[in-house]
């Protein structure tokens, strides 16, 4: 039996306690049962009266202890009345996970008694409940999914039972939507937004990897960096404070959508405070989104003012006098809750473990979702978000690749440098169910970012003696703009005989504008030996050329109709097909020439799959899909390279075991043609040939729970990228690729205690990196890192630690994108530490 209770001994029947502010009677039944009985105003002085001890000293002390006991269980003196049970919210921040703690936890809040025999709650978790409900809403929340339903005893006093159909002994005065308790929100999570499919992420015939905002609070994640480490197939191709993270799949570099929409550059990456999740599609999307790369997409998916939106405030402290203040609101804003508000705000300021290095945010979100009649929806976003960094970029190496004998925090660059981005952005969308089987839709997204400031690094590797030529830019106007539009219709085929069938149209439009202007610095030298505040110093005397040495515009314009179609033929199979039309625009100026065109003309691409679910809760798919991206290469004629095409082959499984946990693996070969290989330097251009690649690779991935109170989050891949052809190295030819791991792994685990307490932790695992074809320079070497956190929720409160990198290790980011080591390795983030609380409301 689980019963919310005081303390008392069996001979305690009734006690009273009365003072000048009110008087207190509790009376306690032969089988251990209590009933707070009464909370009444009074006038009178303190007077205490026992039925069952003669007074004394010990007497009264138990008796105030039972007091206080009772004040706790059954809330605050404005605890609501039985009266008021359908009619008076409160806000409720409850986790999920058991569900009897999550009952025990709502009963002390809400200030009632509840019981139940532990047989029926035993092996059953709840969602959780966060936002503001009345008593009745909140219990049929969490037991929704679970059997069980509850009836009132006694004003004060609720029993949980078994639900029986048609019973009427609790009316339901608010009508809320049943839910299916699972341990992570994405293992029911619809993907349509991302691969416009109508189908969840166990059926999607592509390998997804999902991380919401739980996840990154528990492992205490900033940037899409740090939760790439945590996905397998995904690698942090590159992290600086002067242009953020870059993100790499099945060894390609990644593109980008927010909210289901494609945008350019992401040098500047949305603040965690704005995002509900990261949603990694792996392979190739030009299907639906036109130019994509082979390796996948990332969607970024913005925070919406949901009725469990928690409201709350944090703050954290970290190692090298980091601070984060951050703090979200959502709330219903009419009667009806028909129109809700989201805003959150997000500071964070401190150094860096390595020298000189200050790193300064600043952001601000907002949203509106609307209910705008049955089956139609809509929301508006906005955000501003400015960083301020100190320009780093890794540290060289010896020309034969060794790394050069200085400290993980020496400082190469110029400490009175800045680096600027102020990021703007709005979107917006509306939804229509139009009846049963139509739905459209449509969405758009605007952003702009500004960048100022200047950069500075080192033009070559390090002398045997220490020296090394630095130069750099300053940024006299550097500006990235995107405009898209979405618009799809998808149509249900029930009406056909084809349940769990639909078939869907989209059209895309993206318009693309990176421009910059600016001045390179003089050349100077530098010597590691002189130590790095000398190094510093030589880069802040460097002096900036006029403006406009370097400048580029480039515009992008893309238009896109695709359709695809999900067809049942039968009761285990279904067949996916698509397939894209998609006219891109490019032209493109560098320094004050003419723009010149490179429109690749028109491609189509194609994609099919096959979806076999032999016994409920087990996919099996095989698919094969295309991609292509312009290239804005030109080889030695002047003449534009063919535009990047890719195709991939892709087999896998996924398996859900229970409701909460979800298993997947996939096997999959990516052969990419008219990849841009450097060729010569004539007359200040680089000119380029086209080779291809070819990436095999297998990823296994688990994520949910094992038992109601332990969660993990576990990955692995092994890639085998090959060159297949090279014109400019053909020794290189069937050689494993530089710069790219061949092996990753990824570990994180927590578990919840009945008090309050939950632990976890993890490593990650990157294998050694190849730098070179001929052997002239060594790999960098393998890395295992692993990181831990506790944390205490008491009510609303949450404190918790996060402990990276326990062991130390000293470690080194391979970064695939500039593929030089002159360019700098960056090396990994010593021990570190980070104190948090959070309040929610």
């Amino acid at each position: 039996m689980l019963l919310a209770k005081l303390p008392h001994k069996n001979y305690l029947k009734k006690f009273s306690i009365s003072g000048s502010a009110f008087s207190v009677s509790i009376d306690i039944g032969s089988d251990n049962s209590h009933f707070l009985k009464e909370i009444k105003p009074m006038s009178s002085t303190l007077r205490i009266s026992n039925s069952g001890l003669a007074p004394s000293r010990l007497h009264l002390a138990i008796q105030g202890i039972l007091l206080a006991s009772a004040l706790t269980v059954f809330g605050p003196v404005h605890a609501e009345s039985g009266n008021d049970h359908a009619s008076v919210k409160r806000s409720y921040h409850i986790a999920g996970g058991s569900l009897s703690q999550a009952l025990r936890q709502f009963a002390t809040s809400s200030g009632l008694l509840f019981s139940a025999e532990a047989k029926l709650t035993d092996g059953k978790t709840s969602g959780g409940l966060n936002g503001e409900y009345t008593v009745e809403e909140g219990f049929r929340k969490l037991l929704a999914g679970s059997g069980l339903t509850f009836t009132f005893t006694a004003d004060d006093a609720v029993a949980i039972k078994t639900e029986i159909p048609n019973d009427t002994s609790t009316k339901q005065v608010t009508e809320l939507p049943e839910v299916t308790v699972k341990a992570y929100r994405y293992l029911d999570e619809e993907t349509k937004d991302i691969t416009n499919l109508p189908l969840p992420v166990e059926k999607v015939p592509q390998s997804i990897s999902i991380l919401n905002n739980d996840f990154v609070k528990s492992a205490d994640l900033k940037t899409s960096g740090e939760i790439a480490q945590y996905t397998p197939g995904a690698l942090w191709a590159s992290f600086s404070p002067s242009y953020g993270n870059q993100i790499w799949l099945r060894g390609f570099a990644a593109n980008y959508a927010i909210d289901g929409v494609t945008v350019g550059d992401q040098i500047t990456e949305p603040d965690v405070a704005m995002l509900d999740r990261y949603e990694m599609v792996k392979g190739p999307a030009s299907v639906v989104y036109g130019p994509q790369s082979p390796g996948g997409i990332v969607n970024l998916v913005s925070k919406r003012a949901n009725p469990d939106t928690p409201s709350y405030m944090s703050m954290q402290y970290g190692s090298w006098d980091r601070y984060r203040v951050d703090g979200q609101i959502s709330k219903p804003l009419n009667d009806a809750g028909t129109i809700r508000g989201i805003g959150a705000v997000a500071y964070q300021n401190g150094g860096s473990f390595i020298d000189f290095v200050q790193q300064n945010k600043s952001v601000v979100y907002g949203g509106l979702d609307f209910d705008l009649a049955k089956g139609m929806t809509a929301y508006l976003r906005a955000s501003y978000q400015r960083t301020e960094n100190t320009p780093y970029n890794g540290l060289p190496t010896y020309s034969n690749g060794v790394q050069i004998p200085v400290s993980r925090s020496f400082f190469i660059g110029g400490s009175n440098l800045d680096n600027v981005a102020d990021a703007m952005r709005l979107n917006a969308g509306w939804s229509w169910d139009v009846n049963n089987l139509w739905n459209v839709g449509l969405k758009a997204i605007g952003q702009d970012t500004i960048h100022s400031g200047g950069n500075a690094y080192p033009y070559n590797t390090i002398a045997n003696d220490g020296s090394f030529p630095i130069g750099g830019e300053v940024f006299n106007n550097w500006n990235t703009a995107d405009y898209s539009f979405a618009g799809s219709a998808t149509r249900k085929l029930d009406d056909f005989g084809l349940t769990d069938s639909s078939i869907s149209a989209n059209l895309r439009y993206q318009h693309y504008r990176y421009s910059i202007k600016e001045g390179n610095y003089n050349f100077g030298t530098a010597n590691i030996f002189d130590g790095d505040r000398a190094v510093s110093n030589a880069f802040n005397a460097l002096i900036p050329g006029p403006s406009g040495t370097y400048q580029q515009d480039q515009k992008m314009d893309y238009l896109t109709a695709s359709s695809q179609a999900v067809i049942k033929v039968a009761s285990p199979l279904t067949v996916v097909g698509g397939i894209s039309v998609s006219n891109p625009m490019i032209d493109l100026q560098v320094y004050n020439g003419p723009f010149k065109n490179f429109d690749p003309g028109t491609q189509v691409n194609y994609r099919g799959s096959l979806i076999y679910e032999p016994v409920k809760g087990l996919n099996l798919y095989g698919s094969y899909s295309q991609s292509y991206q312009p290239n804005l290469r030109v080889d030695v004629n002047q003449n534009v390279l063919a535009p990047i095409q890719g195709e991939q082959y892709e087999v896998g499984v996924k398996a859900s075991p229970t409701d909460q946990l979800l298993l997947t693996a996939a096997l999959f070969q990516i052969d990419e043609r008219n990849v841009a290989v450097y060729d010569s330097f004539v007359n200040g251009e680089a000119l380029y040939k086209a080779a291809n690649v070819r990436h095999r690779g297998v990823e296994v991935e688990a994520t949910g729970r094992i038992t109601d109170n332990w969660q993990i989050k576990a990955g692995g891949a092994m890639l085998d990228p090959k060159m297949m052809s090279d014109p400019t190295n053909p020794s290189s030819v069937g050689q494993t690729r530089t710069w790219l791991p061949q092996t990753t792994a990824n570990l994180f685990s927590s578990y919840d205690f009945e008090n309050g307490i939950s632990i976890g932790g993890g490593g990650r695992y990157v294998g050694s990196v190849k730098t070179s074809y001929d052997g002239s320079t060594g790999p960098l070497k393998s890395y295992i890192v692993f990181d831990g956190f506790a944390s205490y929720t008491y009510g609303p409160w949450r404190l918790q630690l996060n402990v990276k990198n326990i062991l130390d290790e000293h470690y080194a980011v391979p970064s695939p994108i500039f593929q030089a080591l002159w360019a700098g390795v960056y090396p990994g983030e010593p021990r570190s530490f980070g104190l948090s609380l959070r309040r929610d409301f």
